[in-house]
Parts: structure tokens; C-alpha cells; sequence
């Protein structure tokens, strides 16, 4: 289908799963297919922590299980729901005590907070599809810009004679808290904030991203819009920014439950924009690459090995991660979730598979999450992690039923022991996006990036390329005659740029990942709009791209993309210009 690179791994003396574990899998495998019809529209982990709260996970038979959610408020439990009908189902949640947070009938979707003993009776209304526990955002940091120099922009401002004058930028963060603090110094006097959109209170990453812009293009007019809300609410975002004028848009946050393999709803809006002729980055993550050894991902064709009595035999297999083992272990603990994906459609899965995480020992079941997938759900599974320490734990992928599908594991900045690259998805991978990776600012020596070996791409700058088996209607990538998801791969990132660089915000000095590299293009992207205002935004992300300063392997790599962007040779760059209605033949400009 591909190819995939794989990091080395030791077969040699590694544990097998024991036969208590696998007796707590084929309970809970039991207790799946033991499920109501409603309550197959509840996330696992939500339907999970609902019988927790009423005692039907029994202590005995699953000492060590948790589900990520003991410490949800009981009486509010944030939740993101899709629904055929919003407006009747908001009102439903009214109705029994709960808040609406937002909702959007043009994505099918609400974010809501509801009472814990409340989610079944709500979910047993015909208008609702899924229900599940609120998807996370995520930014990508880490927590005069030094970049300005280190990318040629402060040269280029002087050389070119521009400074983002009439160019609108959009910035799309967690918050804008000490916004105010900086008006009229490290920021102009006045940034638009969309209406109810500040995202406070928060971490102030978004006040950040505006001074990076601010110092690189001082020129240019800002706006700023949360990312948080969930998926739709961000779309909604990017698109209302569009609508607003804006003629850039960059952000630095993800949601764990972007598709993989098809594009979501925020790559959608992500796409329409980019047709409406802006240009948009975004931050690749921070989640790891397999070229130095950080791989948290494992993609591949799902093949199927044994697992032990009580399992054998029982209709159930487990993935062989290579040399018939069975599961993969954590060697180093993720902060966040892992998560399984696989090539379905969204909304469409009828291939089910579960995920289930193991004690060092694997004789405890930690966590799992057992999803069901009959034909009219996504192909997710999700184990929250953010509670423990899960080092040296395993995480084994059961298929339940159906056929064998390519698989995209993450552990969301842990690492394994076994990886692949492809670490980036999500909305970063969309066509009209410029996914951009990280290069530390003090590889420059306080002047200009020079390329090469001296820049190298920070060992957490997420990796790619991305592959994509499904059109947004999810419809297949391929014959469907043959059966074969054919697919496209998408090479990403696009670009790379500094972080590590210093910032007036509280909490971000220095600021350090992919959040910080991003805005850094997005200020090259608005020097280049002033310069250049009637190029193509596909020509712009063409030069952006061609145009970079090539570091990692030579050429276009999944590190790095093209290389790092730099002010003075993207406006350098010989653009053509037809000029033939006028009747002006004057065919090259700079």
C-alpha cells in the first residue's frame, strides 16, 4: 500500500500477555457486546464511567482498570455530541439540567456540560448519533523575536520596503489573557478580537503568536480567534476570520479526534478559506519524529496474531507489531491519550477494533476503550492517560470484527518502542494548509538560519508524510470495484521555522515548539502579500515552499518539508506576472 519505515525494536525477552489480562479483555469484550442500543451511541469511556459511577465494573474482576474520567464533576460532564437535529437535542439538554455551550447545525455538532446519571436518557433520543466525552484541544507549544533576524525578515523589510502594511492576519490560539498588557508596545495599539472568541482565561499562548507576527510584519492588522470549543467551534472560526478579512490565518492547536485518514470538519474549513485565497499555516505538533529516534505512532497494514486463553479461539485476534508480538510498549509516558484510528470513513465504520493498555507485568488491564463500530460509527478508539504514569506499559489492539484495515496508533507525544513515521494528521495535513516544523532559533548563532546540517529540525517536530484513503463525503480514494483503498499521501510538513525564541507573554519566555515556528511564516506570508497582492494563494505556498532553505535530507523530506522559511528568499523570488489584459509584457517583477 505504502511504504513505511519502522523503528528498530528488541524482540528478544519481552513479556507475553497473561491469562488473567486476557480474561479482563473478554470481560470487558463481554460487556460490550452485552450493550443497548442507546448505549452503543455513548463513547466507551463515557458509557464506561457511567456503570463505574453505578458499580457494574466490578473491582474484583478489574482491580487496576480506570477510565480516565474519575475525576469528572459528576453533576457537569463536558461532553461533544452529533446529532441529526441540533436544535432539538439542545433543547432536550436544557430539559434535563444541562448547558449548551455552542452548537452547530452546519456541522452536526454541540459541546455540552450534563449531569453523569443524565447521559443515557439523553442519548436515547432518535436526533442524536454519538455522545462522548469532550475532545481535548491541544497547542503546540512548549512552554524583539530572535527569529525576525534568524529569518532574514528584518533584512527583507529594509531590501523590499515592506512591513505587512494592509494585510490582515489572523491568529488562532487558546486565549489572549495578557492581550491588554501589550497593546501599543510588543503588539500595535489595537487587535480585533472576534466576538466572544478571546478563548479566556487561559494560557495567553494566542498573545504569543501576535508578537512573533507583530515583530516580523509590524505593519500588518491582527485578529485573533480561540481554537477552543471544540472541533466546529474552531472551524467556525477559521471561516468567520476568513469572512472578517483576514488574508492569513495561522494556529497552533489540534484536537485528538481529527480524523487521520479523511479530512474533518476544521481541514474542511481549512480548504474553503484556502479557495477563498487566503493563506494558512499551521503547527505540525510536537508529538515526535522516527528520523531521531522520538516516534509516539505506529502506522500500518493491521495483522493479525494470537492472544492467549481465554481469548483463543474466541473469534478475536490482536495486531502482531512484528515478530508475533503482540502488543507495544510505552517506553516513555504520554501526558495526554493514546488513540487508534483506522481506514474507515468517518461515520461509516463497520470493522471493529478495541485498544486496550496492559500493566509492565501484563497481567492487569489499566485502561481500554472498546468503541462499537457496526456500520454507522468512526473508527476511534481513545484511552485518556493524563492521570498516570503508563512508562514501560503495553498498549495491544484487538480486532473484534470485520476486515483488516490500516491502523494509526498515537500516543500523543509518549513514545514507543516500535514506530513508524506519519506522526502528523488532522487539519496541519489539509492541502490548503502549510503544516510547519520546528527548528531551535539558537542553531542560527544570533544571525541568519545558513541550512544544512547546522539547522537541524528539533527532535519533537512532528513527522509525516500523511496518507489519506477518503474524500471528505467519504467516499473511497481508489477503484471501490476492486475493494482497494488506493489512497493519496500527502507530504507533510510544508515548511519549517524558529522556535525557542523570546516573548513578552508571561509563561512563554523563551517559547519553545511548533506554536512558535508558525506565526514566524505567517509574518513572511504578510511581508509577501504587501509585496506580491495579486498572487494566486497556491503560487504563494508554491514559493514558500520552493523557495526554503533546505536543512535534514536533501530536497524535500517528512522532517522538514521543504526547509526553513526565510523572509528575504521567499520576496526575493522571480515572480511571473502575465499582465496581458492591460497589455503590459513586462513579464518579471520583484
Amino acid at each position: 500500500m505504502f511504504g513505511l519505515l519502522i523503528g528498530t525494536a528488541v524482540w528478544a525477552q519481552r513479556p507475553a500477555i497473561q491469562e488473567r489480562a486476557a480474561e479482563q479483555i473478554a470481560f470487558l469484550l463481554e460487556e460490550k457486546k452485552n450493550r443497548t442500543p442507546v448505549q452503543h451511541k455513548i463513547g466507551s469511556g463515557l458509557l464506561l464511567r457511567v456503570k463505574q459511577a453505578r458499580g457494574d465494573l466490578p473491582r474484583s474482576v478489574l482491580p487496576r482498570f480506570r477510565t480516565g474520567l474519575e475525576a469528572l464533576d459528576e453533576a457537569a460532564v463536558l461532553v461533544d455530541i452529533e446529532a441529526e437535529d441540533v436544535a432539538t437535542v439542545a433543547g432536550r439538554i436544557e430539559a434535563l439540567g444541562g448547558h449548551v455551550w455552542n452548537a452547530h447545525p452546519r456541522f452536526h455538532a454541540l459541546r455540552a456540560s450534563l449531569a453523569l446519571d443524565r447521559i443515557e436518557e439523553l442519548a436515547s433520543l432518535p436526533e442524536l448519533r454519538l455522545i462522548r466525552q469532550a475532545d481535548r484541544m491541544i497547542t503546540r507549544g512548549v512552554t524583539r523575536t530572535e527569529g525576525d533576524v534568524a529569518h532574514g525578515t528584518d533584512t527583507a523589510r529594509t531590501q523590499f520596503g515592506v512591513d505587512g502594511s494592509g494585510v490582515q492576519v489572523g491568529a488562532m490560539s487558546d486565549s489572549v489573557d495578557a492581550l491588554e498588557d501589550l497593546l501599543g508596545t510588543d503588539l500595535p495599539a489595537e487587535v480585533t478580537v472576534l466576538e466572544g472568541q478571546s478563548g479566556n482565561p487561559g494560557t495567553s499562548e494566542g498573545t504569543a503568536l501576535l508578537e512573533i507576527i507583530h515583530d516580523m510584519a509590524p505593519g500588518a492588522d491582527l485578529f485573533f480567534a480561540t481554537g477552543a470549543g471544540g472541533q466546529a467551534q474552531m472551524a467556525q472560526n477559521i471561516l468567520d476570520l476568513a469572512a472578517a478579512g483576514c488574508d492569513v490565518i495561522v494556529d497552533d492547536v489540534g484536537y485528538f479526534g481529527e480524523p487521520v485518514f479523511q479530512d474533518g470538519v476544521i481541514a474542511q474549513a481549512v480548504d474553503s478559506v484556502f479557495l477563498q485565497g487566503v493563506v494558512y499555516f499551521s503547527a505540525a505538533g510536537n508529538a515526535g519524529n522516527l528520523n531521531d529516534g522520538e516516534s509516539g505512532v505506529w502506522e500500518g497494514d493491521y495483522v493479525a496474531t494470537t492472544l492467549p486463553t481465554p481469548l483463543n479461539g474466541a473469534g478475536v485476534s490482536a495486531h502482531d507489531f512484528g515478530g508475533g508480538t503482540n502488543f507495544n510498549t510505552v517506553r516513555m509516558d504520554s501526558p495526554f491519550f493514546y488513540t487508534l484510528q483506522w481506514a474507515d470513513p468517518q461515520g461509516q465504520s463497520a470493522n471493529d477494533y478495541d485498544l486496550f493498555l496492559l500493566d509492565a507485568a501484563m497481567e492487569n488491564v489499566l485502561a481500554g476503550s472498546t468503541g462499537t463500530q457496526n456500520g454507522t460509527q468512526n473508527p476511534f478508539e481513545i484511552i485518556d492517560t493524563t492521570q498516570t504514569d503508563d512508562t514501560n506499559a503495553h498498549l495491544v489492539v484487538v480486532q473484534v470484527s470485520g476486515e483488516s484495515r490500516f491502523l494509526h496508533l498515537n500516543t500523543h507525544r509518549g513514545r514507543l518502542t516500535t514506530g513508524t513515521d506519519g506522526q502528523i494528521f488532522g487539519h496541519p495535513a489539509a492541502v490548503g494548509a502549510l503544516a510547519v516544523a520546528a527548528v531551535q532559533v539558537q542553531t542560527a548563532g544570533g544571525g541568519q538560519f545558513t541550512g544544512g546540517a547546522a539547522n537541524p529540525v528539533e527532535p519533537f517536530s512532528s513527522d509525516g508524510p500523511r496518507r489519506i484513503f477518503f474524500n471528505p463525503d467519504g467516499s473511497p480514494i481508489g477503484d471501490p470495484a476492486r475493494g482497494d483503498l488506493e489512497g493519496i499521501l500527502r507530504q507533510k510538513p510544508d515548511v519549517a521555522a524558529a522556535d525557542g525564541v523570546m516573548t513578552s507573554t508571561p509563561g512563554f519566555n523563551p517559547f519553545f515548539g511548533t506554536s512558535a515556528s508558525a506565526p514566524h511564516g505567517a509574518g513572511i506570508a504578510a511581508l509577501f502579500a504587501e509585496l506580491f497582492p495579486s498572487i494566486p494563494v497556491g503560487e504563494q505556498i508554491d514559493i514558500f515552499r520552493s523557495s526554503a532553505l533546505d536543512i535534514e535530507e536533501p530536497g524535500f523530506d517528512r522532517d522538514s518539508g521543504g526547509g526553513i522559511m526565510m523572509g528575504d528568499l521567499s520576496l526575493g523570488t522571480p515572480i511571473f506576472v502575465d499582465g496581458f489584459e492591460s497589455g503590459d509584457t513586462s513579464a518579471w517583477t520583484k
